[in-house]
């Protein structure tokens, strides 16, 4: 073409007519050169190579719809203003278009994930694509899990200028995927699981060896409940072990029960679901052989104590007459040295006395004299019975007497135990000049008997250890009155024995309360009150 310009600029200078005609020639074969091309250009246009071309538009666009169709698809800017979004990321996350579009991308993750959202914004920035799961936040609050692809997207100068997200709902996949992991571990488990509604107790859940002990099969499990394989004393007690996790005063329960197919250690605690589904999940463990190792191990400590009650009075009892005067006046030296004896040997009395009750509690030997018992006359007697150590440790019993009976079938002496153990711990920790108060109030079909003091309170991670035997509490120790950690041993054990259940709030510095809960009883008739306290006087 250059050829062609160039001649032409100098046909004027052309002097002969055979340059010129040379010169028309090429430019004739020029244009008849074009005007082929051209042609060949319009009969191509129309072959299978274009059309085929159209397919892959075509399939382009198809494949982009089906990627808006079935994944979750945005675009965010450098700074992480969201642009867009199709249909598949309002649903999975709730959003309306207006909610979302023209946010930031922060609004989708928790705190603790907010450093992934930044390093993969530099990544992008710099020109490279990221991919990776992540853990992102839905509207209400729930977690949905993505595996991601972020592909940057590019101007005309070649600057990164957005970045496109495609994200694949995984949560279903991994829930099920948990499950079934979960369900499998489970079934091979040893101890008995249960997962069920706390308001109803049907079942969503029995592992194997679970549905053995209450002889139920697998496909009946969701149509079966908790309630049709226990007695009903033995839910009544259970509703109230649980009841303190479904007022979110705790976040696990222990409890032991003496079934009819043998002693079970049940620990409880309350699941909430990312929807806001509560269930309760009991693990029930079979004590049998815990128990007859302990037994075991009671009775010989036992044998021993039996040897050491009878020696450990008489020493006791010399003491006592030493420090009376009766042998002659001790100078102070002496007396302070007898005193100190005589404390001595009544708290190893005292231990000996706690371990052979202990003994007789665990074996079974202990038979309750039930009669029904007004829980006011109660209080009361135990405040008469126990002001003199109160007195003693400077505090004050104070009685909150309930307006209407509370009745419970029970041994009156044995409660006397609970009571005189609980007040004589709350005495111990109360500070000097305070109050011990001891109150008794409805709770649904059971009643509450409760003694609260003013003391240092008791640290939570006592919580599941403070009811065994031997156990006192690391830092709230009473120097003045040094118990033998066998007293709320006892406690829990007779109230277990009567179907009740025991417990403790606590606030650390400013004191605590323990409680037991006991089935309401029917008020007797006159004569059978009198019959019965006759019946309780003839059996003691």
């Amino acid at each position: 073409m250059t050829l062609f310009l160039t001649r032409f600029e100098r046909l004027f200078e052309v002097d002969t007519k055979l340059e010129f005609l040379l010169l028309f020639t090429v430019v004739s074969a020029f244009t008849a050169l074009v005007t082929t091309l051209s042609l060949h250009h319009a009969r191509m246009s129309s072959t299978p190579s274009a059309r085929i071309l159209g397919i892959r538009d075509l399939e382009i666009g198809l494949r982009e719809e089906a990627l808006n169709e079935h994944t979750i698809v945005s675009i965010s800017d450098l700074h992480g203003r969201i642009l867009s979004v199709n249909n598949g990321f309002l649903e999975a996350f709730g959003y309306t278009p207006d909610e979302i579009v023209g946010h930031k991308g922060e609004m989708l993750y928790a705190e603790r994930d907010l450093p992934q959202l930044y390093d993969l914004r530099e990544t992008v920035a710099r020109g490279q694509p990221w991919k990776g799961m992540q853990r992102l936040l839905a509207k209400d609050g729930h977690v949905v899990r993505v595996q991601t692809s972020i592909l940057p997207r590019f101007d005309q100068y070649g600057n990164v200028k957005d970045a496109l997200f495609i994200r694949t709902d995984l949560t279903g996949a991994l829930t099920e995927g948990a499950s079934e992991g979960r369900n499998a571990l489970v079934e091979a488990l040893p101890d008995e699981v249960y997962i069920y509604h706390p308001e109803t107790f049907r079942f969503v859940y029995v592992n194997a060896r679970a549905r053995k002990r209450v002889g139920i099969e697998a496909d009946a499990v969701s149509g079966a409940c908790l309630i049709d394989y226990f007695t009903p004393q033995e839910i009544s007690m259970f509703r109230r072990h649980i009841a303190p996790l479904l007022q979110g005063q705790q976040t696990t329960a222990r409890i032991e029960i003496d079934h009819v197919r043998g002693p079970v250690e049940v620990l409880t605690h309350i699941d909430t679901s990312p929807n806001g589904t509560r269930h309760l999940v009991s693990v029930v463990r079979d004590i049998s052989e815990r128990r007859r190792a302990e037994q075991a191990k009671l009775s010989s400590v036992s044998t021993v104590s039996h040897e050491l009650r009878t020696p450990l009075t008489s020493i006791k009892g010399a003491l006592k007459l030493l420090e009376s005067g009766v042998v002659g006046e001790l100078t102070p030296e002496i007396a302070r040295v007898v005193g100190v004896a005589s404390r001595n040997s009544e708290r190893l009395l005292t231990i000996v006395n706690d371990i052979l009750v202990l003994e007789k509690l665990s074996s079974g030997e202990v038979v309750l004299a039930r009669r029904p018992i007004d829980l006011r006359d109660l209080l009361a007697e135990a405040a008469e019975a126990n002001a003199a150590f109160a007195q003693e440790c400077d505090v004050t019993l104070d009685v909150t007497r309930a307006e209407e009976p509370a009745f419970v079938s029970a041994d009156s002496d044995r409660l006397m135990q609970v009571m005189s153990n609980l007040i004589s711990n709350a005495a111990k920790f109360s500070p000097p000049g305070s109050r011990v108060s001891l109150s008794v109030e409805e709770r649904g079909d059971a009643w509450r008997v409760a003694v609260t003091d003013r003391g240092p309170g008791i640290p939570e991670s006592a919580r599941e250890t403070i009811f065994d035997s031997f156990t006192q509490v690391e830092g709230v120790r009473s120097a003045k009155h040094p118990g033998t950690g066998l007293g709320l041993t006892i406690c829990r054990k007779i109230i277990h024995k009567h179907g009740g259940v025991i417990s403790f709030d606590t606030e650390l510095g400013r004191g605590s309360t323990f409680h037991f809960e006991l089935e309401k009883a029917a008020q007797p008739s006159t004569a059978g009150a009198a019959n019965a306290n006759a019946n309780a006087t003839a059996a003691a």
